[in-house]
């Protein structure tokens, strides 16, 4: 009787421990029943990873499911990226095939100046390593950019290449600006000039890097180019500020020219530029300036400008009687841009 009652005490013992430590198992917040064995130490135990961590299967979502569906307010849910709902990894891991992150872009784009897209990470021939700093793509006029005249509008006395610069000769829309002659006295005009006094208007200007513009000039491979049309940029004290011709046909010829203190240096560039879009820049470096024709070094020289601040200038005018009025004699300007 002793022997019997002494066994099933003995019993009670042992399936009270029993469960007492499986109270302890269940009961240890954050793990399941596998991680609390192999954190105990058992031998031949993986604790499983969760799904959804950063690095790991799971985290995209797993083949043949669903990835998990952006949250309605990502204040409500931390550590996940808002634009995916996908968990956010730490700041300093990054797919090794992204491109690297462009913190200076982003801070411009705060201010209201361009980001860098697609189109603009760099200019096509161009060596250097360079972040768009100005990207006009003429959707619409921007007053805070441009001034549609030289000056005065349409004023007999603010003439630029031979012909008054009337704001109504210039048309911005749909992605492209168009500069015609209205008659043989009354040309179009498009400034960044921040000095030259028109309320609102803030400009831009630039003292090294590279400015590009993709214009279509008027005329034809065999005939030339129409009218008198110019891309170029000037400082505010010419000819000690320096100007620089990036793209001007003269006498229908596509031409380059450098004026500055002491210097007066031109180049013809024989092809054809007339008749089609192509693109003309400029790599201002200090002391010294090479231009490009659609990506190709055409041009090279020293300068004496002191690198002063330059704004931009797109123009259409006259040269003896290479006229042509209205839109066929337009300049057409895609975009402008400029990298630093």
């Amino acid at each position: 009787m002793k022997t019997r009652l002494l066994q099933c005490v003995c019993c009670l013992l042992v399936i009270g421990g029993l469960s007492a430590s499986a109270v302890r198992t269940t009961a240890e917040p954050g793990l399941s029943a596998d991680s609390a064995e192999a954190a105990s130490g058992s031998p031949g135990v993986i604790v499983p990873t969760p799904s959804g961590t950063p690095g790991t299967p799971g985290a995209q979502g797993a083949p043949g499911t669903d990835a998990p569906a952006a949250p309605t307010d990502s204040a409500a849910a931390p550590g996940l990226d808002a634009s995916t709902g996908q968990a956010a990894a730490p700041a300093d891991a990054a797919p090794s095939d992204a491109p690297p992150a462009d913190d200076t872009a982003h801070d411009e784009s705060l201010k209201g100046k361009p980001v860098v897209s697609s189109q603009g990470l760099g200019p096509a021939g161009v060596p250097g390593s360079w972040h768009l700093a100005f990207d006009e793509e003429f959707n619409t006029l921007n007053p805070a950019v441009w001034t549609p005249y030289w000056f005065r509008d349409c004023h007999p006395e603010s003439k630029m290449n031979g012909v008054k610069t009337c704001s109504s000769n210039v048309t911005v829309a749909n992605g492209e600006a168009v500069l015609q002659l209205s008659d043989s006295d009354s040309g179009g005009l498009l400034s960044t000039n921040p000095k030259d006094g028109v309320p609102g208007h803030v400009g831009f200007q630039y003292t090294t890097g590279y400015v590009e513009a993709r214009i279509y000039f008027p005329g034809t491979c065999s005939g030339g180019t129409d009218n008198w049309p110019a891309w170029w940029t000037t400082g505010q004290k010419f000819p000690s500020t320096g100007e620089i011709d990036i793209a001007e046909p003269l006498e229908g010829i596509a031409t380059s020219v450098y004026h500055a203190e002491g210097r007066d240096i031109a180049k013809s560039v024989l092809g054809c530029w007339a008749g089609n879009y192509h693109t003309y820049g400029v790599l201002r470096k200090i002391g010294a300036n090479d231009i490009y024709f659609d990506g190709k070094l055409v041009f090279s020289y020293s300068t004496t400008d002191g690198n002063a601040p330059h704004y931009l200038i797109l123009n259409v005018g006259l040269w003896g009687d290479r006229q042509t009025l209205g839109p066929d004699g337009a300049v057409r300007v895609d975009w402008v841009r400029a990298w630093q």
